[in-house]
């Protein structure tokens, strides 16, 4: 038994199901049929320390980390789950203070990322050994901001040393990475959304500090950027992932939040208008998604969809909003600050 399994977590289960009632979704005229069922919350393990990022392999092992700053500098937790649902501890390296903030998985590896003193800080994680090892990011780094990874390949956007974004991919699960090329039009931004179709083809959205979007796709591998056109009513993109031409997201606007599909890589949409306030979407296939939130009241929100219906989806034992959520093949899981619930796939 390896070192990861310091500690066993119950899953969320899915109990039965409750009823059926009928709201409508707004997407186009459509209208969507609310299926409710019951889904447990599990504590995490680590409950000073809260979660912010999870990502999930195409076998269906699912990391997530999260990190709290005290007097002593960052302190760092990561768990990870069995394609059955069952959390374990995953140990960080305790040899230096680490401040992990994103995490993404391939096709059975995950890279964690973060800072530590003057340095990018990564890590890969191997889902069929559950082992954890530092990797060697691009040079001349003091921070990774972003990480993504599809079945292929993975990048990140990290600083260099004059605080300029700097983008780098890797074909190899993140051992080696292509030379850092600078994306000065980021320089300033805050980085809400970033996902690759492809080695070539990447999108990057970013908020400015004057609140203003702005989305960028590459096709080249960084070599050249564009801004792309999207709708003027967005005012954010966040849980961009694309596998080839195809992309979803979620899009917030000043009175909602859309599910919105693209076949053209980012530069043609369509939207679904979601239920709730909506703060993360995680999809399976291209039609099939899982939403998180908050109803009114801070309560949690839980919703699958299916191409234009959502499924509102009960759930128990979660204290507070959900912050993020993560799909592999056949299993999706969400993170509230101090609590984890696994998502069966609906069939």
């Amino acid at each position: 038994m390896s070192q990861g399994f310091g500690h066993l977590r119950v899953p969320a289960r899915l109990i039965a199901l409750l009823c059926v009632s009928a709201v409508v979704l707004a997407s186009c005229g459509t209208s969507a049929v609310v299926v409710k069922t019951h889904l447990d919350g599990t504590p995490a393990i680590s409950i000073s320390v809260p979660l912010s990022a999870i990502s999930c392999t195409l076998n269906d092992v699912c990391v997530t980390v999260g990190t709290a700053t005290n007097g002593d500098g960052p302190t760092s937790v990561a768990e990870f789950s069995s394609p059955k649902g069952n959390w374990f501890n995953l140990a960080i390296p305790a040899t230096f203070p680490t401040l992990l903030n994103s995490v993404a998985c391939s096709g059975f590896e995950c890279l964690l990322g973060g800072s530590r003193p003057g340095q990018d800080l990564l890590f890969q994680f191997n889902s069929h050994g559950h082992t954890l090892m530092s990797v060697v990011p691009p040079s001349g780094g003091i921070g990774i901001t972003a990480l993504t990874c599809n079945a292929t390949t993975c990048a990140l956007v990290d600083s260099g040393t004059t605080g300029e974004p700097r983008f780098s991919v890797s074909s190899d699960a993140g051992t080696t990475w292509t030379n850092p090329a600078p994306v000065a039009w980021a320089k300033g931004d805050a980085i809400t959304a970033f996902a690759c179709g492809s080695a070539l083809e990447c999108a990057v959205g970013v908020l400015s500090a004057s609140h203003a979007f702005s989305l960028y796709v590459t096709t080249d591998g960084g070599a050249t950027w564009n801004e792309s056109t999207t709708p003027s009513a967005w005012t954010a993109l966040t849980s961009l992932s694309c596998v080839g031409e195809r992309c979803e997201g979620l899009a917030s606007t000043s009175s909602s939040s859309l599910l919105v599909r693209s076949k053209t890589f980012a530069r043609t949409w369509k939207s679904v208008k979601l239920a709730q306030p909506t703060a993360a979407l995680a999809c399976f296939t291209f039609s099939r998604c899982v939403a998180v939130g908050e109803r009114s009241s801070a309560k949690p929100w839980l919703a699958t969809i299916h191409d234009d219906s959502a499924t509102d989806v009960d759930l128990r034992y979660v204290p507070s909003p959900l912050l993020s959520v993560a799909c592999g093949s056949k299993v999706c899981a969400a993170i509230g600050v101090t609590t984890l619930v696994n998502v069966p796939v609906p069939s």
